[in-house]
């Protein structure tokens, strides 16, 4: 009987990236995703630490899985890198696996050499022992909130043993996905690594060397992708506009050409045979320059959607959080993006309650937000990171109170602003991708869901007779929004074909 695995996956598009990498490894090795019900063999949680909420979901995460010690987890991500000690603490934690690790290389070493012992342990262990003993293939845990200098000790040698000597370690760009299991949309990881050091954010601690992708081997990937049946790719990575480059600090980048090697990969892979949309995952003011402007406006495949991290409205905040503009600066570029692309989509980042943030910041984030009219905002409650410039700025923290206040005000100001978006498409007809066929229920008429180009989901009525199904790209008219929703109607049958011609997206 094959043994089994589960994999839980917390954070951002590059770690649902880094999963597959992992399932696809795990697989090949012959294990099997473990069904609803089923005991593990071994359980993998790919971590987040961006929040202080994300590293404690990570521990709960990985204390579930773990079941008491009866599971060994493999704990790899951000979440192993800042969270080490506490993680290392939990009963049945096998290994700890960073940015700066071949977590894929780890992972393989551990099903081929040290799963079966692993298991025996579990088996032959007293449930009331709460105790791990190691040796060669393990390390120690008390099972203590706190660590033991001890299991410190053990950590170190299995997490050099599995990574540095048993294996030779190689970055996850220099591997590709096949295809990207249980999403529509494939999301491609073509960079990785920041070094801007916002005075907020513990990224550039975990993940600080920066690493890209060649373009070749971005093409071939989205190539096989497509080919798996995935019409959308989202590029994506830790910091996008550093892609080729050293650094994430763009005063230290050499622009005297203006070109980008960012919107020359965007321009190779709109050009793979099938590739119905590509979309760009998230952007920094500066890297929307005039080049990839000019390729995003003439391959057809490239969507009318950026995400742009506003993050303040507040030059003065702004400054404080180490950002590389200041509020002229991002609308500045919201100006040069609407004249390239025809009524573009543009999400964006907000930070509320930075330490220091006044009325007045607060106002004019609102300001800035209403003049970029973003379709939405993914707003955050500021979350101070260990061994952070932010965070040391205690007594400047602003009241709890008041931060669910401004919260609350955004995300009004993004219901206002998202029905004023999706109102102009009223009338128009659009393309999506359905992600959602929801059948029939007690007589009514069933419904489908899809995401546009421009990234706003529509509700519509698939044909009964040929339904659309998760995947097929449809066209739609427009008839009407409401609260939270945008209503369509089917404009032609489901097109299951990768050769569907594209349609413009003017109007």
């Amino acid at each position: 009987m094959s043994r089994k695995y589960l994999l839980r996956t917390l954070g951002c598009k590059v770690n649902q990236y880094e999963s597959q990498q992992l399932r696809e490894t795990l697989d090949s090795l012959g294990l099997r995703g473990a069904l609803p019900g089923e005991t593990a063999d071994l359980a993998v949680v790919n971590s987040c630490a961006v929040t202080a909420s994300a590293s404690a979901k990570t521990r709960q995460a990985v204390r579930r899985q773990a079941a008491g010690g009866k599971t060994p987890v493999v704990v790899i991500g951000c979440g192993a890198a800042a969270d080490k000690e506490r993680l290392a603490s939990i009963p049945g934690v096998v290994g700890l696996f960073s940015h700066e690790d071949d977590a894929v290389e780890a992972l393989r070493h551990i099903v081929v050499h040290r799963l079966e012992t692993f298991s025996d342990r579990s088996e032959a262990a007293d449930p009331g022992d709460t105790r791990r003993t190691g040796g060669d293939d393990g390390w120690v845990g008390s099972g203590s909130s706190e660590p033991t200098t001890q299991d410190a000790d053990q950590l170190t040698r299995l997490s050099v043993a599995t990574s540095s000597t048993d294996v030779n370690v190689v970055h996850d760009l220099a591997r590709t996905i096949r295809r990207f299991d249980g999403h529509q949309r494939a999301f491609l990881k073509v960079q990785d690594g920041c070094d801007a050091h916002c005075t907020y954010c513990i990224i550039p601690r975990l993940r600080p060397t920066l690493r890209s992708k060649s373009i070749e081997s971005a093409v071939a990937e989205a190539k096989s992708l497509v080919a798996a049946g995935h019409r959308e790719i989202v590029l994506t990575g830790i910091y996008l506009g550093a892609y080729q480059r050293p650094t994430a600090l763009r005063r230290r980048f050499d622009t005297a050409d203006g070109s980008s090697a960012l919107a020359e990969l965007v321009g190779a892979i709109a050009e793979v045979d099938g590739l119905v949309r590509l979309r760009i995952s998230s952007l920094e003011p500066g890297d929307v320059n005039q080049h990839l402007l000019d390729v995003l406006a003439t391959n057809e495949s490239c969507v009318p959607h950026l995400h742009l991290p506003l993050q303040a409205g507040s030059s003065r905040i702004l400054k404080r959080m180490n950002r590389q503009y200041d509020a002229d600066d991002f609308r500045e570029m919201i100006d040069r993006t609407r004249d390239a692309l025809d009524r573009p989509a543009i999400s964006t980042d907000i930070v509320v309650g930075f330490p220091g943030e006044t009325d007045q910041d607060f106002l004019e984030t609102l300001e800035v937000a209403k003049y970029a009219g973003f379709c939405k905002i993914h707003a955050f409650p500021f979350s101070p990171r260990e061994k952070t410039a932010a965070a040391r700025w205690t007594k400047e923290f602003v009241q709890p109170s008041l931060v669910r206040e401004r919260m609350q005000q955004l995300r009004e100001l993004e219901q206002e602003l998202a029905a004023t978006f999706e109102q102009q498409f009223v009338g128009t007809t659009q393309r999506l991708l359905v992600e959602k066929n929801e059948r029939p229920v007690s007589g009514e008429s069933g419904v489908a869901r899809g995401r546009s180009d421009r990234y706003f989901e529509v509700i519509f009525e698939p044909d009964q007779r040929n339904p659309s199904n998760p995947g097929d790209v449809v066209l739609v008219q427009i008839d009407r929004v409401s609260p939270r929703r945008v209503h369509g109607t089917l404009a032609q049958p489901s097109a299951s074909s990768l050769s569907l011609p594209v349609m413009s997206t003017h109007g």
